[in-house]
């Protein structure tokens, strides 16, 4: 299930995004396979605010959908938020977009929708953790709660809470 072998999601990240890595948690090399461990793939700006979080293991087509989905909503805040007269970004605009994005995909994954009055209308984000949902409706909930908010604030609540696993500055274990 490595999505990163698939050619289709190799050309889509390299297109449109720049790639990197952290360690943060513990695993070991055995025989050139890596085993143990978990993944988070992160979505950011060129400041290292995060405009997505995936946690856990997924395969290519769903990385895909995730990546696309960050790219998407990058371009509408940035529409949304530039005054082309004036040819400058409102940030407070931006991250508003971005904000509400995460919480229509919350309530999407929730199915958390109420009825309004002319449909479906989304709820409030919840003040307190999700713990009754999947992994990934949290990472919704928690880049509702924090939008744009720097990788280094963003990646040790989805490592920890999200994906309950210990932080670790470990070296890889080769065997």
């Amino acid at each position: 299930m490595n999505a990163l072998a698939d050619p289709r999601v190799v050309e889509y990240l390299n297109d449109n995004f720049i790639g990197t890595y952290l360690k943060v948690g513990t695993f070991q090399i055995i025989n050139g396979q890596k085993v143990g461990g978990n993944v988070a793939s992160y979505f950011c700006a060129w400041d290292g605010g995060v405009l997505h979080a995936v946690p856990g293991k997924i395969n290519a087509d769903r990385l895909l959908e995730e990546a696309r989905w960050a790219y998407e909503t990058r371009k509408a805040a940035q529409t949304f938020g530039t005054n082309f007269v004036k040819d400058e970004l409102d940030m407070k605009k931006y991250i508003e977009l971005v904000r509400r994005a995460h919480l229509e995909r919350f309530n999407a994954e929730c199915n958390s929708w109420s009825a309004g009055g002319h449909g479906k209308s989304m709820r409030p984000i919840p003040t307190q953790f999700p713990l009754q949902v999947g992994q990934q409706a949290q990472a919704h909930w928690l880049l509702a709660r924090n939008p744009m908010a720097k990788l280094d604030t963003i990646y040790p609540a989805v490592w920890t809470q999200i994906l309950r696993e210990q932080l670790s500055t470990l070296p890889v274990a080769k065997r």
